[in-house]
């Protein structure tokens, strides 16, 4: 009884792996308008909550040079790591990085902290550091070029 019990199983186990389903998803017309609707956003506003490095902060005449002559000395030393130029009244900062946890943030502070002594980490809307709706292409348009343009600096919130 039982050798007759463990064959039908086994007949019947073999017939339920061995069917063939085709699936057809029909999906709303309106979910491409959603999905449109979320890259325009994104296309508006590519940042999020994050962290950044601050490792300069000077107000005064000349905080903007000193700013820049940092800057190209970051730049020559950690090339990888994008830098932004932060006007918070009446400071001129340099903040670096783009990092979505502290934890990467903590990381990259043990690295910096080596030749920037007065940097810490601070709280900051980042770059997302890709595209995800389109393509894995970086987006770096606000990383300040070798010539200083003030259309460069953003305004902190803060």
């Amino acid at each position: 009884m039982k050798k007759i019990f463990v064959i039908l199983l086994c007949v019947l186990s073999i017939d339920c792996f061995s069917q063939n389903v085709n699936v057809v998803v029909q999906q709303d017309s309106r979910v491409e308008q959603l999905i449109q609707k979320q890259k325009d956003i994104h296309l508006a506003d590519n940042t999020i909550d994050g962290y950044r490095i601050q490792i300069f902060m000077e107000s005064g005449n000349d905080a903007v040079e000193h700013a820049n002559i940092m800057m190209e000395e970051f730049k020559e030393k950690y090339p990888d790591i994008p830098i932004y130029l932060v006007f918070g009244q009446p400071y001129y900062r340099l903040r670096v990085g783009d990092y979505r946890t502290r934890l990467e943030a903590e990381k990259a502070f043990l690295t910096l902290n080596k030749d920037y002594k007065k940097a810490f980490i601070t709280g900051d809307r980042i770059q997302l550091p890709y595209n995800v709706f389109c393509d894995s292409t970086y987006i770096d348009n606000n990383v300040i070029d070798d010539d200083f343009n003030i259309d460069d600096i953003y305004y902190d919130e803060y």
